[in-house]
């Protein structure tokens, strides 16, 4: 789960943007799973969904779960965090369900507000080590010992078959310097984890036609299925256009090659790919912006990708603001009107709702 950082510009405006709310098909009735009480990242794996869910009376998250069938999410026995657990729902060696997710300690910085009496609070996540949870044993958590790395954050875990991938930062902030490693459950901590493509580290730019490294890395996404890694990444380049490029990949973990599946210039609008998952040899990803803009409502909406052919799908438009998603194939999970912690005010209505998936139509490269 990552913070809404940017926001961005759309680009169609006015009569375009008023004629495709006309005439977008409508999408499927919604059936709320969950509440979750402010904006979190949520999983799938075979009906049960995994999700940081958020006391705002103690001010902590607790990691949650909702098993097919479950009348109500249950909060699991392990100590609640200051910050989300950014939770993927994967297997284990052996095909059992397990969880991996990262748990920080937070720091709180105050700082000028654009009102002089009104301060922002700005909380920072530190000293992130990875843990897994089996919903299979019930033997409670236990730390990723022959990965975590305790001078640096490890974050955005994902879990398949026993084997897993994160982000280990060498830095913070806009200099986080990330970089993807991958490693199975059962290796020794003596052997090395394998690195990974993660975020490139040249680009030539579109307006201006200069080449060179890129800046302001950072790794927002990763989801694992057999030797396929998603990753979606942030960064700027000189001479490209907007505030940042987004970047949807496919790793291949077993070779080490890497492709670009989607592009997006994020601009004031924060237009963003949220929850890649994969389904039926799919990856799926949501279009989204950071802030509810009318102009994104002209291309926000979930996508598929057939690996196989290297084809788009695009679905009837949803939500324009959307900090969590997952595509199963047969349902959608999506985090429907939840903001930051601190907007109690706004979060009433923060749920996550699963719908039948839209229409999708054939459509050129995102």
């Amino acid at each position: 789960m990552t913070s809404l950082r940017t926001r961005q510009c759309c680009l169609r405006l006015g009569a375009v943007a008023a004629l495709a709310l006309v005439i977008a098909p409508a999408r499927a009735l919604a059936t709320s799973v969950a509440r979750p009480g402010a904006e979190t990242a949520v999983g799938e794996y075979r009906g049960t969904i995994v999700f940081s869910a958020y006391d705002q009376t103690e001010r902590r998250w607790y990691l949650s779960i909702r098993v097919p069938g479950g009348t109500e999410p249950r909060r699991l026995s392990i100590a609640p965090s200051p910050m989300p657990f950014d939770a993927d729902i994967g297997t284990d060696s052996d095909g059992r369900p397990e969880l991996i997710y990262q748990r920080c300690a937070a720091t709180t910085t105050t700082v000028p507000g654009i009102v002089p009496t009104a301060p922002i609070t700005e909380i920072t996540r530190t000293g992130c080590e990875l843990y897994v949870y089996s919903l299979a044993t019930g033997t409670g958590e236990r730390a990723v010992r022959n990965a975590n790395d305790g001078s640096h954050d490890d974050v955005n875990a994902t879990l398949w078959n026993g084997r897993i991938a994160w982000t280990r930062e060498y830095g913070s902030g806009k200099a986080a310097h990330p970089v993807v490693y991958t490693k199975t459950l059962t290796a020794p901590r003596s052997q090395p984890s394998r690195r990974l493509p993660g975020v490139p580290h040249s680009r030539c730019g579109d307006v201006d036609k200069v080449c060179g490294p890129t800046a302001d890395r950072n790794v927002e996404a990763l989801e694992l299925s057999g030797d396929d890694l998603a990753v979606s990444v942030t960064y700027s380049c000189e001479g490209c256009s907007g505030i940042a490029q987004r970047e949807l990949r496919l790793d291949d973990v077993a070779s080490g090659s890497a492709r670009r599946v989607a592009l997006v210039v994020a601009g004031l609008n924060g237009q963003r790919f949220v929850g890649p998952s994969f389904f039926g040899g799919r990856l799926a990803w949501y279009r989204a912006c950071a802030v509810s803009e009318a102009s994104c409502r002209t291309f926000v909406g979930p996508w598929r990708y057939r690996m196989s052919t290297r084809t788009y799908e695009r679905g009837t438009p949803g939500p324009v603001v959307l900090p969590g998603f997952a595509d199963t194939g047969s349902s959608l999970y999506e985090v429907v009107d939840c903001h930051a912690p601190e907007a109690a005010e706004l979060n009433a209505n923060c749920r996550i709702d699963q719908i039948t998936p839209p229409t999708y139509s054939v459509v050129p490269a995102s």
